[in-house]
């Protein structure tokens, strides 16, 4: 008889029961990831709000005003010769200190990729003293060696003649603008493969055929970049031009003239908008090259063999010439300092401490200037990092257009900046002249393209899978960017915060219009001064202003040791 199993039928439990939800709710993994896409789009939201905005306002702005602040008779008046002869001396010292701070850039650069170079520790000293002191310090001391009453000039050779003019703006621009090529020229000068050198010493050729046929062609990308960025900084300078140009008048001093001498605005606002052209012609070729160059011929193996060593005839003359353009740095720094202890220069050598009391008494320009540069570093710092975050690891819309206003201040002259901020910002609805806080975002624009191009750089280093795994793992986008991003943009944090210290104290032509008696810098203090024929209080507030760019310097590198890379040298 067949056996029977009887069954057990369990009444089927129903979903409600079984996840205690009610029913038609949604599971609790589906809510949380809906709570964590609205937070997401919050943070991503308040982000590109505070990027665009701060563009907005700071950079477009003011940029289109100026645009469109002459009229048609302000126009009519590019014709005056006036206008046509600082043109004209524009290109002509713009072309010459160009091609020359670039060639004296290079003869660094090139010094200092080679290790058979003795002195290169003083070398590398000497290329950076004007990346750290103001550039217009520069053309103060070469008045003090060669004007009419300079050491040199006069002293030493009794005579009555001076450099200010064209040879000595010339001369002053290659000095202040050459460290710039160095730096950009190093590292790849650094990267050229040394088994390139050494196939060719081993094909019979010479040291100058190596040169002209492997370095100069493996080079040429980063020197053509290196010209157009000396370019902009030439032709765009003001406080040398306007210590020294004496008669030689160039496009961003008769814009200065116009605004601060005449009260003419309109006629300053065409000056700056002929200005603005080239320079922006120079920086869209620059960032072409940039974006063509390819880094593959600089970039391989380079080998364990250290680079051929140059022969004894190279060596010496390259030192030669790297000696005496060191020696006019010693000299032209050193005059600063003595200036400042002496009691005048040039007809009363001795020693006096008035100079230094009068930097005291203009203690309140310096204090200001080493605070709202602190200030301004600050929100470069962070700015730039936001900036860089979301342009590059989201796929909001305008993207680009925020890119691009990032990096334009780098091709707007300062000049054009302080006369567009000082229409845009002297009214209501936001009426900022006067005050600190202008010249403090004046500061973060000039500094901006800098900071953000090294956040770019930095975070185009940092793999997306880390982020994506993150967000993965349940991160939110605010958690990922505070406990991962950040710190991995430690780097980028550190040079862009040190470097837009030294950027702000040492702005002139932009802030130059928005200081007030009650707001002082210490930049346009010195200039002021000197205009005014008291080079010991120049010197001495010069002096001041250099020591407190120093300071800085050296607690930053206490404080960051070898995680600061401010340059690269």
């Amino acid at each position: 008889m067949p056996s029977t199993t009887q069954r057990t039928v369990v009444p089927e439990e129903r979903p409600e029961e079984r996840t205690g939800r009610a029913p038609g709710s949604r599971p609790d993994w589906q809510r949380r990831s809906r709570r964590r896409l609205l937070a997401d789009r919050i943070t991503v939201g308040t982000l590109v709000a505070y990027v665009a905005g701060l563009l907005l306002l700071l950079v477009l702005v003011p940029t289109v005003a100026m645009l469109f602040e002459p009229d048609g008779e302000a126009w009519s008046r590019l014709a005056e010769p006036r206008v046509a002869t600082a043109a004209k001396n524009t290109v002509v010292i713009g072309v010459a200190s160009t091609l020359s701070a670039t060639v004296v850039g290079f003869l660094f650069a090139y010094a200092l990729s080679r290790p058979d170079i003795r002195g290169r520790a003083v070398l590398r000293v000497m290329a950076l003293l004007p990346l750290i002191s103001p550039p217009f310090v520069v053309g103060l001391a070469v008045l003090l060696l060669f004007g009419r009453r300079g050491l040199i000039t006069h002293e030493l050779f009794g005579l009555d003649i001076s450099l200010l003019g064209l040879g000595g703006l010339w001369l002053v621009q290659t000095l202040a603008f050459f460290p710039m090529a160095t730096l950009t020229l190093l590292p790849t000068l650094k990267n050229i493969g040394s088994t390139l050198e050494w196939a060719s010493r081993d094909l019979g050729w010479t040291w100058f055929q190596t040169f002209r046929r492997v370095t100069l062609p493996l080079a040429f990308p980063t020197i053509l970049n290196a010209l157009l960025l000396v370019g902009m900084f030439v032709i765009t300078d003001f406080g040398n031009p306007v210590l020294i140009g004496a008669g030689y008048q160039v496009l961003s001093v008769e814009a200065y003239v116009q605004a601060v001498g005449r009260q003419d605005f309109g006629m300053a606002a065409v000056l700056c908008v002929l200005l603005f052209v080239p320079t922006l012609i120079l920086f869209l070729i620059q960032r072409r090259v940039l974006a063509r160059r390819s880094a593959v011929t600089v970039s391989g193996k380079t080998g364990s063999l250290p680079p051929a060593p140059l022969p004894a005839a190279v060596r010496r003359g390259l030192l030669t010439v790297l000696g005496l353009v060191s020696v006019l740095m010693i000299l032209i720094y050193g005059s600063i300092l003595v200036g400042s202890f002496t009691r005048a220069w040039g007809a009363d050598w001795s020693l006096t401490l008035d100079h230094w009391q009068t930097a005291l008494l203009r203690g309140d320009d310096i204090r200001n200037s080493a605070l709202f540069s602190a200030t301004a570093a600050i929100i470069t710092t962070i700015s730039t990092l936001v900036a860089a975050y979301v342009v590059h690891r989201t796929r909001v819309f305008g993207r680009g257009v925020m890119d691009g206003l990032a990096v334009l201040p780098s091709a707007i002259p300062g000049t054009m900046i302080g006369i567009s901020w000082l229409l845009t910002f002297n009214e209501p609805p936001i009426a900022l002249t006067g005050t600190a806080l202008i010249l403090v975002l004046v500061m973060v624009v000039r500094a901006i393209p800098v900071g953000y191009r090294t956040a770019v750089t930095t975070i185009n280093q940092i793999s997306p899978s880390i982020d994506e795994a993150a967000t993965d793992l349940g991160a939110s986008r605010a958690r990922v960017i505070v406990q991962i991003m950040f710190p991995l943009l430690g780097g980028a944090f550190t040079t862009s915060l040190v470097f837009g210290f030294l950027h702000a104290i040492n702005t002139l032509s932009a802030v130059i219009f928005l200081t007030s008696p009650g707001v002082g810098l210490g930049a346009p203090t010195i200039v002021n001064l000197a205009e005014f024929g008291q080079w010991g209080a120049a010197t001495g507030v010069a002096a001041g202003l250099m020591v407190v760019s120093f300071a800085g310097l050296a607690v930053a590198k206490l404080a960051l040791g070898s995680r600061l890379r401010l340059y690269d040298l």
